[in-house]
């Protein structure tokens, strides 16, 4: 990119800020409205309970008005296509058979299609599980005691 963002750690990732694009917009709480503001998120996917990996996410929320919108838009087709070059490890449609939809759990079922980069197809491969990040521990233990019972070991009795 001819301007590459700015790129701010969080606690599961980081924000990219294209500063070229405009200003943050902040809300009312003084937090950043996503949505007005040109920011893109990115969540890292983390192993939890040793077996359960976590699908990574990239989110294009704001809503731009022209000329920085389409710039966002061509940023989001140039990543879609990218993304596409990618092992597509699970597909929502009940009409593509996904190899890998064995090992999805949680709510990483419903997220829509979902694309493995290299570690995440290497731990599929070496017989993990992919959830969601935003499942909470009560899905988190219900995924793990699913496991048990095909007589996998998900982790810790404690959830660590």
């Amino acid at each position: 990119m001819p301007e590459p963002p700015e790129e701010t750690p969080t606690e599961y990732g980081f924000v990219l800020y294209f500063r070229s694009f405009g200003p943050l917009v902040y809300n009312g709480n003084g937090s950043i409205d996503v949505s007005r503001s040109p920011v893109v998120t990115v969540v890292l996917p983390t192993l939890r309970r040793e077996i359960l990996w976590t699908v990574g996410e990239v989110h294009f929320l704001p809503t731009l008005s022209l000329p920085e919108g389409k710039r966002l838009q061509n940023i989001v087709r140039a990543f879609s296509r990218w993304l596409k070059e990618k092992n597509k490890i699970y597909d929502q449609s009940p009409k593509v058979v996904s190899p890998f939809a064995y090992y999805i759990e949680g709510s990483a079922k419903n997220r829509g299609d979902i694309y493995a980069l290299p570690s995440g197809l290497e731990h599929l491969e070496r017989g993990g599980y992919v959830i969601s990040h935003g499942d909470n521990e009560f899905v988190v233990d219900r995924v793990c005691r699913q496991l048990r019972l095909r007589g996998i070991n998900s982790g810790s009795a404690d959830g660590r």
